[in-house]
């Protein structure tokens, strides 16, 4: 009949339990931070922890004479304890006053650590562009994009307004929405069929399989975007010839404001029309179609004939800005954006919405944006 031993049972824990912690202490030391190994790592410490209490409990007794160093053991006095102490003295100091061979062997560890990042790390490229009008006479302003995982085919905007508000000038169009391209028409094959994930990724319906399009530019004019960047549309305050708050022309080209749309990180380079005083907003506003999720699905506004026209605009546009005060004295400027809210699902209005606890990949169009001015 079998019986529990706990002794068996305590020893064949720690020494699994040594085994993982070898393995994940080597990888820990080794490499980049990765949370799964860090997390079993604890966890299986937690595990060891306990049964170290464990094991501390049922041997009470005998850890009382390890633990006198005046207790005899043939006939001499006990060397464990003094000798613990000072091991445990060392481990403890030796990060602290940084003493060898223990830093030698951090320093070490952080070189192994330095070559696995340098392995890993993906080369960042970025597209640079610079326009140059020589009417223009203020400040030289740069932005700075890297792209998030979900910057696809994003429409977006760049502009400066006041800290009340008042439109100053647009920096950047994408050059779709900025002369009114949208030629390709995109229809359901299931008319029924409800989206409620990202169309172009994951793991739900592919764009492809569920959606089919054709190039029309006769038929342009009935696909205006006014939902795709609503708080830069209301502030650029352009209309088409049949008042759809969009521009239609190609007046922002001419201008310098627009170009063929960056898709990869860029570095944009543009010179202000005037030169600006004082704290002044720059702004970005970004959106991408497609990008449906439980609550920004097709069927969630049905009787909005915009969100539920053929733009499939799902989730709405993303604002971010940077607060830049043009009369600093340093020779350049510099401001990271951050995200301020949403702007709405139809384009009803140029509000900004801070509340964005339903967008989802909305939310990583973009990892960063910097300014810069000088």
């Amino acid at each position: 009949m079998s019986s529990f031993q706990s002794r068996s049972f305590i020893g064949v824990i720690l020494f699994c339990a040594l085994l993982i912690m070898l393995v994940t202490s080597v990888i820990m030391f080794s490499k980049q931070h990765n949370a799964l190994i860090a997390l079993m790592h604890t966890l299986v410490g937690l595990l060891m922890l306990l049964i170290l209490v464990w094991h501390l409990i049922k041997n009470i007794r005998p850890l009382k004479q390890y633990l006198n160093p005046f207790e005899k053991h043939t006939g001499r006095f006990s060397l464990a304890w003094p000798l613990a102490l000072c091991v445990v003295s060392y481990v403890g100091l030796a990060p602290v006053l940084q003493l060898s061979p223990a830093i030698e062997v951090y320093r070490f560890g952080q070189t192994l650590k330095a070559a696995d990042k340098a392995q890993g790390d993906a080369e960042i490229k970025y597209v640079q562009r610079e326009v140059k009008d020589s009417k223009n006479t203020g400040q030289q302003i740069t932005i700075e994009l890297k792209k998030g995982p979900y910057f696809l085919w994003p429409q977006y905007a760049l502009w400066v307004e006041s800290l009340s508000g008042e439109f100053i000038q647009p920096l950047y169009v994408t050059e779709k929405l900025a002369t009114n391209q949208f030629t390709n028409k995109v229809t359901k094959k299931d008319p029924d069929q409800v989206f409620n994930t990202h169309l172009l990724t994951g793991e739900g319906p592919n764009a492809w399989d569920v959606l089919e399009g054709e190039e029309d530019p006769s038929s342009k004019n009935n696909r205006m975007r006014p939902e795709s960047l609503p708080v830069f549309l209301h502030q650029l305050s352009m209309r088409a010839e049949n008042g759809v708050l969009v521009p239609d022309n190609d007046s922002l080209a001419i201008d310098g404001f627009s170009g063929a749309t960056m898709t990869d990180n860029f570095i944009y380079t543009t010179q202000l029309q005037a030169p600006l005083q004082g704290p002044h907003r720059v702004r970005l506003e970004v959106n991408h179609s497609f990008d449906f999720n439980e609550y920004y699905s097709s069927d969630r506004f049905v009787d909005d004939p915009i969100y539920s026209g053929d733009g499939y605009s799902a989730q709405p546009s993303v604002i971010y800005e940077a607060i830049i005060d043009f009369d600093t004295q340093q020779n350049t400027v510099l401001e990271v954006m951050s995200l301020v809210g949403h702007g709405h699902h139809s384009g009803r209005d140029g509000s900004v919405y801070t509340d964005v606890s339903k967008l989802t990949s909305a939310l990583e169009l973009v990892d960063r944006v910097i300014v810069s001015v000088n």
